[in-house]
């Protein structure tokens, strides 16, 4: 059985991933212990392990057993308390930061609804592990994101609310990722492509038409000619043919007449201008 404690921390980078984990703990109370009223600036949610209590918020008042999550917003007036014949267990943990509203929009938490019921040993366990984190190391940091995005993972499991569809499709990622890394291959074709994709190459047309409103080969020369004014600029002194062939195109001449169309100058009219147009 845990040890009840209960930590504040206070990360100097934690803003980066707009996630700020503010403390963490767990609890057996005394019979009848409340806590507040009084506000924090920061979100505090509470699973209840066993046991019984209530959470008064926005005038409405909770009774709550094992299986319960609360959540009381950053300054917004609570209060709870525990059973005076059977106390609450409980862990909670605190998170604030400019990504929580978005994440929240997900679960069925909202300022009308601060309850969640959830009968899952993985919620309590993601809380308990966050807050049993020691160290304000950045390895210290990124292991308590990652127990508190599996609590959030959870919430949204959990969730009544129908969940929208990624924005974009696994398929069209891996099609988006190969030609990332291999736009230099002059022997690529979208056939390629669409197998790596695992896709006919059909779907992958539509998939990049409703994605980025251009069939595959116009993506992947635009790619090649946006890495080619990368080059012009970042390598004053490589030949042109050079960059063609870095960027997948083994006739100079024609990746000359390509480069042109796209940016309305040659490549070396490009450089002598100083990349100034694109």
């Amino acid at each position: 059985m845990e040890e009840p404690f209960k930590k504040f921390f206070n990360f100097p980078h934690a803003n980066m991933n707009g996630i700020v984990i503010n403390t963490g703990g767990i609890s057996q109370t005394e019979p009848n212990h409340i806590w507040g009223p009084g506000i924090r600036t920061y979100y505090l949610m509470h699973y209840v392990i066993s046991g019984t209590g209530w959470y008064h918020v926005s005038k409405n008042q909770y009774q709550l057993k094992a299986g319960d999550l609360f959540l009381g917003y950053p300054n917004e007036v609570i209060y709870y308390g525990a059973d005076i014949k059977n106390p609450w267990k409980y862990c909670w943990v605190g998170f604030s930061g400019l990504d929580i509203p978005g994440i929240l929009k997900y679960t069925d938490f909202s300022k009308k609804n601060h309850i969640m019921h959830i009968e899952d040993p993985n919620v309590p366990d993601a809380i308990i592990s966050l807050a049993n984190c020691y160290g304000m190391s950045m390895v210290d940091y990124f292991s308590m994101l990652g127990h508190l995005n599996n609590l959030f993972a959870l919430l949204i499991k959990y969730s009544k609310k129908e969940q929208p569809q990624a924005v974009r499709n696994i398929h069209l990622d891996r099609a988006v990722a190969y030609f990332d890394n291999c736009f230099s291959n002059s022997r690529m074709t979208i056939e390629d492509v669409a197998e790596y994709a695992e896709v006919s190459s059909n779907h992958l047309y539509r998939l990049f038409m409703e994605a980025f409103s251009l069939p595959p080969i116009k993506y992947l020369t635009q790619l090649r000619i946006r890495e080619a004014c990368k080059m012009i600029r970042d390598l004053p002194t490589s030949p042109i043919s050079l960059i063609a062939y870095s960027v997948g195109y083994d006739d100079p001449l024609y990746f000359s007449k390509v480069f042109k169309k796209l940016t309305h100058v040659s490549p070396s009219e490009y450089r002598k201008n100083g990349a100034a147009k694109s």
